[in-house]
């Protein structure tokens, strides 16, 4: 007998901050194959995953979260869109579970131009979905993604990822503002967190005296990078920066106590970060049922 796929309800999840609402929005996943990952040997990687009763090649989860607040709703990231691969491009459909369309957004907080986090903002065709919206991200990002000299391959880790960018770039000039960090909106501050891409950027949210680090691409498997902080990866722009700058943030969240949010984090991707036996071990938070008033 043939099987069918069952569906799972929308991947949506709500939480306060403060006075803002932060909903994850699952845009699907990507299979992986560990070789890509480097900094220890596989044998160890695979039983990272296995202890954790995963697979031994990581899946990694696609999150985009949209932040309300304000009067205005915000999303981080957009997903891959169904130009990637077929995994990916949930977030049109769990949009519509929330009443919303691409056109009720104000702004996008890109945290790097990645396909898997920036072709959600775009049509089949590469036209731009987003039209109404604002969209924010680090200097350095559309600096290297837009230089034409990358097509000469001095950067492997970036030729995967020319076409794309350059879809991107095209279809929102004159709708992006670049940042160099600081604050972007009232209580949105852009963290440059360089390395996995020039620009790769985390976003701080600070409201009412709550705080959350959305940090992007800091983590592809958790399972795997959070024990092991020096674990790079094979699409990293400059592998020595990212896990210096994994290890900065991961010092500071672990330090400050802070809330974080992952784009790769599983759903319902909010977690919290803490010190282990000389490294660190990740708090996933429990499912509320309800929002606290």
């Amino acid at each position: 007998m043939a099987q069918s796929e069952i569906r799972q309800i929308p991947g949506l999840y709500r939480r306060r901050v403060g006075d803002a609402i932060v909903t994850t929005i699952n845009d699907g996943f990507l299979d992986i194959p560990l070789g890509i990952l480097r900094g220890i040997p596989e044998a160890r990687m695979a039983a990272c995953m296995t202890e954790g009763f995963q697979a031994p090649a990581p899946r990694l989860t696609v999150n985009t979260f949209m932040i309300e607040m304000g009067g205005k709703r915000i999303l981080v990231d957009a997903g891959g869109g169904s130009i990637t691969i077929y995994s990916m491009g949930l977030l049109p459909e769990n949009l519509r579970a929330l009443g919303l369309g691409m056109e009720d957004f104000d702004t996008v907080l890109l945290t790097h131009i990645h396909p898997d986090h920036s072709n959600g903002l775009l049509s089949d065709s590469g036209a731009p979905l987003f039209g109404a919206a604002e969209i924010i991200l680090h200097e350095d990002d559309i600096a290297f993604w837009g230089d034409p000299g990358l097509r000469d391959g001095r950067s492997a880790a970036a030729m995967p990822y020319l076409d794309s960018a350059d879809l991107f770039l095209k279809a929102y000039r004159g709708q992006i503002r670049p940042s160099g960090g600081g604050e972007v909106l009232p209580g949105i501050t852009l963290l440059p967190l360089p390395g996995h891409t020039p620009g790769h950027s985390g976003y701080r949210l600070d409201s009412a005296g709550e705080s959350l680090i959305i940090w992007g691409d800091t983590v592809h498997v958790p399972e795997i990078q959070v024990p092991f902080p020096a674990v790079t990866n094979e699409y990293d722009i400059n592998e020595r920066l990212a896990a210096e700058s994994r290890n900065r943030i991961f010092g500071m969240v672990a330090q400050e106590g802070l809330l974080v949010a992952g784009m790769h984090l599983h759903v319902p991707a909010f977690a919290h970060l803490v010190t282990h036996e000389g490294g660190y071990r990740l708090v996933p938070e429990p499912w509320a049922v309800a929002l606290r008033a």
